[in-house]
């Protein structure tokens, strides 16, 4: 009778025990030690609340942008809106060399254009059809390597090849060839990325996976899957490397950033105000490893430290479909809305701008 009397109090005492608050959808253990660190990076003593919960900052209460430590500042229009010789209607990826030249794929007009850092214009490339050299409302643009412009051709389903003239080099992945097919079935791929190893990354919003490319096409393996364990995705909606080989998502379901490693585990994370409706989570992240992510759906852009910390924010953005930063450290960021790419520079906000 102890024995048994034993157990059912141990059962009920467990009962009683409350369950933590917020999308318990990522394990505790998931969250990077850093986590408790103070939003404000003013190094103080009073830690944030648990990275799963955003009400701590709210991005729309223009008091708690300006206590920020960072501004994003507009420094210059690279694309204006048009049909026009370097002009866009639908920005919809952007890219950056080492040089500092600009890469602009046109989701309206179907074509890549090339300009120089100042926006003069260099070239453009494509037009609309399935045919070799044509496009299908491109999306994602990335650097593969020093020499290759990576382009996602989203309703070809396909990722072209260009050198830094805007000369066709191929196909580098046909998502509808009989190979991938095959083994991969049927693919959505919204976004694309590359790393400086030249391994290429591709979301696949059907199955919110990331698939994984090296520089010439050939498959490598699958990351993710549906859910809301670590290192899988729900709702997936951005994607992008960072300078040490990581990989950084954005979902929309989950409401988070995940940092991964190579070979996808899960590094670090944090929530992202962001509700479930549709439009990118572009994504772009810097050499000193901040990370920005635009929510095309509601025209906010956050600039986040590597840690996840809340640095800089921004609003009114209309539908931002792509992000890259400059070697200078600017952000651009391509707005499918107004039919622009603007130039944002990164400083730190005035004392008297922050709360005390």
């Amino acid at each position: 009778m102890p024995t048994i009397l034993l157990v059912v109090l141990l059962a009920v005492r467990s009962a009683a025990v409350p369950r933590a608050p917020g999308p318990a959808t990522v394990p505790a253990a998931a969250v990077a030690p850093s986590a408790a660190a103070p939003h404000d990076g003013s190094g103080g003593a009073d830690a944030s609340p648990d990275r799963a919960d955003t009400s701590w900052w709210a991005p729309g209460d223009s008091s708690v942008v300006s206590s920020l430590p960072g501004v994003l500042r507009a420094s210059a229009v690279v694309v204006t809106r048009g049909d026009g010789r370097g002009q866009a209607l639908e920005p919809a990826g952007v890219a950056v060399d080492a040089f500092g030249r600009i890469v602009v794929a046109d989701g309206a007009l179907h074509r890549l254009q090339r300009f120089e850092a100042d926006g003069r214009w260099l070239g453009e490339s494509g037009s609309l059809g399935s045919d070799p050299g044509q496009l299908r409302r491109p999306g994602s643009v990335a650097m593969l390597g020093a020499l290759t412009v990576a382009v996602l051709d989203r309703e070809n389903r396909r990722v072209e090849g260009y050198d830094l003239f805007g000369r066709r080099l191929g196909t580098i992945i046909d998502l509808l060839s009989s190979t991938l097919s095959g083994s991969l079935g049927r693919v959505d791929p919204a976004a694309l990325a590359a790393d400086r190893s030249q391994t290429l990354y591709v979301a696949d919003v059907d199955a919110d996976r990331v698939l994984v490319f090296d520089g010439s096409g050939r498959y490598l393996r699958t990351l993710g899957g549906f859910g809301a364990r670590p290192g899988s995705f729900r709702g997936l909606a951005g994607l992008t490397t960072g300078p040490r080989g990581e990989i950084v998502t954005a979902e929309r379901g989950n409401a988070r950033v995940q940092r991964l490693d190579a070979a996808g585990r899960v590094v670090a994370w944090w929530a992202i105000p962001v509700g479930r409706n549709a439009g990118a989570l572009a994504v772009a992240v810097d050499d000193s490893g901040r990370v920005a992510v635009a929510d095309e759906a509601a025209g906010r852009l956050w600039l986040f430290t590597p840690d996840g910390r809340p640095w800089a924010a921004l609003g009114g953005l209309e539908r931002p479909r792509a992000l890259a930063f400059a070697p200078d450290g600017t952000l651009l960021v391509a707005e499918a809305g107004r039919g622009e790419v603007r130039r944002w520079a990164l400083v730190r906000a005035r004392p008297s701008n922050r709360e005390e």
